[in-house]
Parts: C-alpha cells; structure tokens; sequence
C-alpha cells in the first residue's frame, strides 16, 4: 500500500533565498538610518544663529563667556560667538491706573547674541543632530558648563565659504 503524499521540503536553495531577502532588509535600514548619522559630521554646514534670552538673573548673564560652548540635550549644540544684554523692559500699569507704561526691571536681564553651530542644510530646512530642525521662532534649552537658559531663535545666517 503507497500513499501518495505531496510533502514540501525546505532545501538549500530555500535557505539561501531566505537569507538574500533577510540581508536586502537589513541592508536598506542601516543605509537609511546608520549611514546618514555617520556621514552627518563629515557634511556638515556651518551658521550663525542669532537668538534673545529673557527673564535672566545677573547671575545667569555673568555666567556666560563669549567663547562658551553650549550644549542641547547633552550634545554639542554650538559655540557662543557674541553677546550683549540689558535691562528688561515689562509693561506696567500707569500710576492712575488707566492705561500702561514700560518700566525697566531692575532684577532681569534680556539677553541677545550669536551662536556657531554646525549642522545639514537641506530642502526642508536646517538640522542639528540630524534629526532637530532649527528655525526663527524656535524655543531651545540649552546648557553651557555654568547656567541653562531657554533661547528664542531670531535669525539664521550662512557662513561664508
């Protein structure tokens, strides 16, 4: 008595067809993700970013060098380029009480200056780290080796050459 069975069995040739399919996926994720954090620092671009800090401390703004490297997220964000501060200005309710006036705050510190960073310039706009876009309006927390403080970007120039 023979039985007729139709049996499918797994060969070398199968393995090998596997094992193309698995290195083909494996192949297109690190190009996709690993190679483009790997090339970042070697392509990179350089620009001034121009920001303003308010409702600093004397403290915060004596803290701070020209020359002081700045940090975002624990990584190496930029070097401060330039900087100047100045009392800040609030808006204050009149003495009749019927309207507002600005008034200087003897106690808090407007903070403007530069900051060189480097990072990839693309058609979508500007990376740092590959992954963070930096933009006018953008509200960053950075750390230098003394304070933190929370800066507001203003503007963004090239470098030349």
């Amino acid at each position: 008595m023979s039985t007729n069975e139709n049996k499918t069995r797994f060969n070398m040739i199968d393995l090998i067809i596997v094992l193309i399919i698995i290195a083909c996926i494996i192949g297109t994720v690190f190009r996709g993700t690993i190679l483009d954090r790997l090339s970042f620092s070697s392509s990179a671009d350089r620009v001034k970013v121009s920001f303003t800090a308010e409702n600093l401390t004397y403290e915060d703004v004596s803290a701070l060098r020209v020359s002081d490297t700045l940090y975002l997220s624990e990584k190496s964000f930029g070097t401060l380029t330039s900087m100047s501060y100045v009392k800040q200005t609030v808006v204050v309710p009149s003495q009749d009480r019927l309207s507002f006036t600005e008034a200087l705050d003897p106690t808090h510190y407007t903070l403007t200056g530069e900051i060189e960073i480097s990072g990839k310039n693309t058609d979508k706009g500007f990376f740092f780290d590959s992954d963070i876009h930096i933009g006018v309006g953008k509200v960053l927390n950075l750390e230098s080796s003394n304070c933190a403080i929370s800066i507001v970007i203003t503007k963004i120039t090239e470098n030349e050459g």
